[in-house]
């Protein structure tokens, strides 16, 4: 489509293509110089049969309107009289096929009992003014010049014709723009970014005027979290600011916008003011009152209206920081600032004067940025300060909180998640479920009690949370977001479990379109990795975790490393990679996951000694943990040729209580035989079926380098500083070890199991 008088057609197929639904009467609805007539002129050009009209209702009997696909396009629709409608309706009745296409200012010039379908975004997309830019050939930044002009079509094409943005010229190209003018009485009104009735009402307008102001399309009504907010038009409020007394203080009218915003809850548009103005106050109460969904809804806006303040003034400010940490972080181009960002929130957090309300806030504030930064222990000791303090608030100071109170909760449980309090974290997740006022919210305090239990292998409890979730309607745009990714992880688990991979995928899916900004990706790149074992496609799941870890860096806290280690090491297993798999070790630190999947690769590499001394010193105490180390332990007896009943009868006793399956999913041929029957996956035993990685003494791993690099005996020999008699030795114990015949299968074996990689370079060779 094209703006009028413009020579540069601009497709605008999603408003084409709502004008060519079914639907027999679609109603455009925007301000002034959206372009609302324009797009009514392209639908109509391309069909045969229409009857135009502006501001009125042809008469049926002037008109044959009877033809199949005939259609009736009525432009400036805010004119028409109640008698108008009627007599609309009575021609739709009379012409059963007639299509009915309008434009109006705003939703309320048209009677609700018409049954019409609105299309209400006029307004051009970021995407749609950078695509127009290019068609003019403008060198104009597209970002800059569609938040100016708000998206409207008839202020991009007035501002795309100058060469820069220079402030003075950009105000008069808008003001230059026909619009409808703003009564001078009402002047205050264009200060604010936004406005309410209520903000109206503050600035000393009459009740009414907005609804008046967008019957004469000076503005339309945005959807905000929190509150819808009016907009007036860039070429109006351009216009006011020029014909503005030089007495009036816009900063001031803004301030009472901010301040009325904020008491009726209309958070983002008390944000945007108080940007505007400077006033960091304004925006930490509005992020406070707003919480997480305020951030996911508007981030990029929040980041781009606090553009110009400097990290420094964001020390008194720690939630601000926060919040501009988060919505940095979301973008893998902006994560060195936003790690500088959350520096400044952590610093802020510690030295902020508070009260109990507050200093909880901040401590859950410090347990986050210490979780997301992966510092000091990850946030559990501040996380465990929060829970007390949520604790004792009283109800007033709960009632001070109540915007973000569930947030809170929910923050200092996914905190405790992450480094294995499990019930604690439960008890957290239950606490913001009982606080929550958002759906949102709600979904976030479910599906952290659902992934809790099914972390730790109570697939029952796991189950109840996620069937009681998903009792309640979830949009596509939450439950596929941030606030169900958890239970979606969850819902994972325990379809694993029973052994349902494509319902487990199926899940896995629906998050996995956030992987790269999420901060639970480590749990969600494992429960992939586990269903590709599944799948019997552990190499596709091994590059994709190999590719996620390069793609995150080093910024991972300590005992997510640790976890991912453990799901790396189970993949080299499942691919048939002893050598590979054995990089993980237990410390004394780790989680018991860590120890236990030790002990497998050492299962595997048919060490059961050292395999049972580690689960020995392993205190499993989650059922999950309980299960597979019995299972391994049975494993070992049986390499061992000693009697395995017991640890056997123990793993399948807690896995029957749970539901569990898979801690048989990985486990030597020993293993299998005795727990075959408990595996849903009918496991791929080529890939399962692991040689164990010989064991080479360092001076076999140096002749192994050598046979690699020299052809000769002779050179090997001399290389070396030893006979070649002690060459020829030495090599029939490697081949020996390596089950090999000649070189070329030596050297075939030793890469197999990655022992070419682990050959040193000779210092010096002596007996």
């Amino acid at each position: 489509m094209m703006f009028a008088g413009d020579q540069s057609p601009l497709p605008r197929r999603r408003l084409l293509d709502a004008l060519s639904s079914s639907s027999p009467v679609v109603v455009l609805t925007g301000p002034v110089g959206a372009g609302a007539s324009t797009a009514l002129r392209a639908w109509a050009d391309a069909r045969e049969d229409v009857t135009w009209a502006a501001a009125e209702v042809p008469d049926v009997a002037d008109h044959d309107l009877a033809a199949p696909g005939a259609a009736v396009v009525i432009d400036d629709a805010d004119a028409l009289s109640s008698d108008d409608w009627e007599r609309l309706a009575r021609l739709r009745a009379s012409r059963l096929h007639l299509l009915v296409r309008i434009a109006v200012h705003g939703r309320s010039a048209v009677p609700p009992q018409q049954g019409v379908e609105f299309a209400e975004s006029l307004l051009l997309t970021a995407d749609e003014t950078a695509e127009y830019l290019i068609e003019v050939g403008s060198a104009l930044d597209a970002q800059a010049v569609h938040r100016l002009t708000g998206g409207l079509a008839a202020a991009v094409r007035a501002v795309s014709r100058l060469t820069v943005l220079a402030p003075a010229a950009v105000e008069a190209a808008l003001a230059a723009v026909p619009h409808g003018q703003l009564p001078a009485e009402h002047a205050a009104l264009a200060a604010p970014a936004v406005l309410t009735n209520e903000v109206a009402e503050a600035l000393g307008a009459p009740a009414g005027v907005i609804d008046a102001l967008e019957r004469a399309g000076l503005g339309q009504w945005e959807p905000g979290f929190g509150h819808p907010l009016f907009v007036l038009t860039a070429p109006v409020r351009a216009a006011a600011r020029r014909a503005r007394d030089a007495a009036q203080d816009p900063d001031q009218n803004r301030g009472a916008a901010a301040s009325a915003l904020l008491e009726q809850g209309a958070w983002y548009g008390a944000l945007r003011e108080g940007a505007a103005i400077s006033s960091l106050q304004t925006v930490d109460a509005a992020l406070k009152g707003g919480g997480l969904p305020l951030i996911r809804m508007h981030g990029a806006a929040i980041a781009e209206q606090l553009r110009h303040v400097r990290p420094l003034e964001l020390r008194r400010w720690p939630v601000t920081a926060m919040a501009l940490a988060l919505i940095l972080n979301a973008r893998r181009e902006h994560r060195v600032r936003a790690v500088e960002m959350m520096g400044i929130a952590l610093i802020g957090a510690r030295t902020a004067a508070a009260g109990s309300g507050e200093r909880a806030l901040l401590k859950v504030i410090e347990s986050v940025l210490k979780r997301l930064l992966g510092v000091a222990d990850g946030g559990v000791r501040a996380a465990q300060s929060a829970a007390r303090m949520l604790a004792e608030l009283s109800a007033d100071q709960r009632a001070s909180l109540d915007g973000v109170l569930s947030d809170l909760h929910a923050h200092t449980g996914v905190s405790l998640m992450h480094v294995g309090q499990g019930s604690e974290a439960a008890d957290q997740f239950e606490n913001a479920l009982a606080s929550a006022s958002r759906p949102s919210a709600r979904l976030t305090a479910f599906g952290g009690l659902a992934l809790v239990h099914a972390q730790a292998g109570d697939i029952g409890t796991a189950q109840t949370w996620i069937d009681t979730a998903l009792r309640h309607p979830w949009h596509d745009n939450v439950l596929r977001e941030y606030p169900g990714s958890l239970l979606l992880i969850a819902q994972a688990w325990t379809h694993i479990q029973r052994g349902d991979i494509d319902a487990a995928e199926e899940a896995i899916d629906g998050v996995w379109h956030i992987i790269d900004t999420i901060e639970h990706w480590p749990l969600l790149a494992q429960v992939r990795a586990v269903a590709d074992i599944c799948r019997h496609e552990p190499q596709r799941g091994l590059e994709r975790l190999r590719a996620l870890r390069r793609q995150r860096g080093s910024h991972i806290p300590r005992r997510l490393v640790r976890q991912l280690d453990v799901t790396e090491s189970m993949l080299h297993l499942a691919v048939g990679d002893v050598g590979a798999a054995g990089a993980l070790s237990a410390h004394s630190h780790d989680a018991p996951a860590v120890a236990i999947g030790a002990a497998r690769v050492q299962l595997f590499d048919r060490r059961p000694e050292h395999a049972l001394r580690v689960l020995v010193r392993t205190a499993a105490e989650t059922p999950v943990d309980r299960v597979t180390a019995a299972a391994l332990e049975a494993t070992a007896l049986v390499q061992l040729g000693r009697d395995a009943a017991g640890p056997a009868s123990r793993a399948r006793s807690v896995s029957d209580a749970h539901g569990l399956t898979t801690p048989f999913l990985l486990l030597p041929p020993e293993g299998r035989e005795i727990f075959g029957e408990r595996m849903p996956w009918h496991p791929n035993h080529a890939t399962t079926e692991v040689v164990p990685r010989p064991r080479l003494t360092p001076r076999e791993l140096i002749l192994l380098g050598q046979l690699a690099e020299m052809p000769s005996l002779t050179d090997i020999a001399a290389e070396l500083h030893v006979s070649v008699n002690t060459v020829k030795s030495q090599r029939r114990t490697l081949y020996r070890k390596l089950g090999a015949t000649s070189r070329d299968e030596a050297l075939a074996i030793a890469a197999e199991h990655g022992l070419l990689a682990a050959a040193p370079t000779p210092p010096s060779y002596s007996r």
